[in-house]
């Protein structure tokens, strides 16, 4: 019985413990479940945030949600790659072409077909020799100063001046000994050069014929129309054939042209001008007709023979 008793209350005192405590037990699920219930409401949200930063750089985790980023983003580049082409075709429009057109058109070619003017009326191109006096009446242009108390007609004088400064750069000095000379001053001239050969024996007809050859007869002289000038170097200031050895004498005969002078008598054509071999002696033509002389290798003589 005693046994029994006992049976009885630890069955009572269980179920009375089972009663206390269903109810907690019935509590302490419902958090639980709601805490569950919250971490798996956030789960499934957190991974779509997750993946969508790392889309950019390729994640493969969700790779549903990298490709729609993936072919959105290549269509924005595709935006400036049509204005890029377009550029390109503005430098077609500098259509500059037309400019080189412009230097075509100084077609300079027509000027030396200005030798041209050279007519024999050409006043650059007056001729004074034996055959060809000056007129009585015959007055040289305007003069200017080229070099000391040297003066030249001014159409050639500041060619003269500009030879000379050009040759000083190139190491050459050009010293003028004879430029424009007044009829008297070449009458005083020849005759002191007739009366030498006459003293030294000579007969008055060879005496003049000689002194012809040297100093041209008065109102023959080149000297006379202010065009010609006689240049020699400090080193070398005798007037005779050795002065063409010189470097002065060398850059002269190999530029004068340039600046429109020629070497009025060459060794080679004394027979035609009548006078000996001067390589001192430079007359101005002018620059067009200088450069046809230089080229065709003739005297004056010779050049005006080819004019109408």
């Amino acid at each position: 019985m005693i046994l029994t008793a006992v049976i009885c209350i630890v069955l009572g005192i269980g179920l009375i413990l089972l009663c206390i405590f269903l109810p907690t037990e019935n509590n302490e699920p419902n958090e639980p479940q709601s805490k569950d219930a919250n971490v798996g409401d956030v789960i499934p949200d957190e991974p779509p945030s997750e993946p969508q930063i790392p889309v950019e750089s390729g994640n493969t985790q969700n790779p549903e949600q990298g490709e729609t980023p993936v072919t959105e983003e290549p269509e924005q580049p595709s935006v400036p790659v049509d204005p890029e082409p377009v550029e390109p075709e503005i430098p077609e429009v500098p259509e500059t072409s037309s400019e080189p057109e412009t230097p075509e058109v100084p077609e300079t070619p027509s000027e030396p077909e200005t030798p041209y003017v050279s007519s024999k009326n050409d006043p650059l191109l007056i001729l004074a020799n034996v055959g060809n006096p000056l007129p009585e009446d015959f007055e040289v242009g305007e003069l200017e100063t080229v070099q000391g108390n040297y003066k030249l007609d001014a159409r050639a004088a500041s060619y003269a001046r500009e030879m000379i400064s050009d040759a000083k750069s190139e190491g050459i000095t050009l010293q003028l000994c004879s430029s424009y000379r007044a009829i008297s001053l070449q009458k005083t001239l020849f005759e002191n050069k007739y009366n030498y050969y006459i003293s030294n024996g000579w007969s008055a007809e060879d005496a003049y014929a000689k002194t012809a050859t040297i100093i041209a007869i008065p109102g023959t002289s080149e000297h006379q129309t202010g065009l010609c000038m006689d240049v020699v170097t400090p080193s070398y200031q005798v007037l005779d054939a050795g002065y063409a050895e010189t470097d002065a004498a060398k850059w002269l005969a190999e530029n004068a042209y340039k600046y429109g002078f020629i070497l009025r008598y060459p060794k080679d054509k004394q027979d035609i001008t009548k006078i000996i071999f001067e390589p001192w002696h430079y007359r101005f033509v002018g620059i067009e007709n200088a450069k046809l002389i230089k080229d065709s290798g003739l005297c004056l003589e010779e050049y005006l023979e080819t004019l109408e």
